[in-house]
């Protein structure tokens, strides 16, 4: 099951996305569809079972790029580039190969929030947990 949770802190805050191979491969392929059809993307529709306090959107970007947050969720806005190089760097890390390890994310936009992808480095109650 694909959990992800804002992490806020005073110098590093970052937004971390926790998954298995599965999962990862699941996120990789949703990276890839918005590429094909940039269209907002709710990232709830792959976490049924796991309900966030911060819930994220991958949405067109037009004049921001990266991870942004709003009012009322997160937006990872990104163009059809970026999402292929990150499902590329994604789908690497849900490799049946890898028994875990992880990625950070970043455009290179003022503001911008990091985003860290992690495969096996967490406990499943990490996010839970840290509420």
């Amino acid at each position: 099951m694909l959990r992800y949770e804002y992490m806020p802190s005073d110098f590093n805050p970052m937004f971390l996305i926790l998954g298995d191979g599965a999962d990862l491969a699941r996120l990789s392929a949703t990276l890839r569809r918005f590429a094909r059809y940039p269209e907002r993307i709710p990232l709830i529709e792959q976490t049924s079972e796991f309900q966030p306090h911060s819930p994220l959107t991958i949405a067109p970007a037009d004049r921001e790029f990266g991870l942004r947050r709003t009012e009322r969720q997160f937006v990872w806005y990104l163009n059809e580039w970026q999402a292929l190089i990150i499902a590329d760097r994604v789908e690497a890390l849900a490799s049946p190969q890898v028994r875990s390890g992880s990625d950070t994310f970043e455009i290179g936009s003022d503001a911008e929030i990091l985003v860290k992808v992690s495969r096996g480095e967490y406990t499943d109650d990490f996010l839970i947990s840290k509420r």
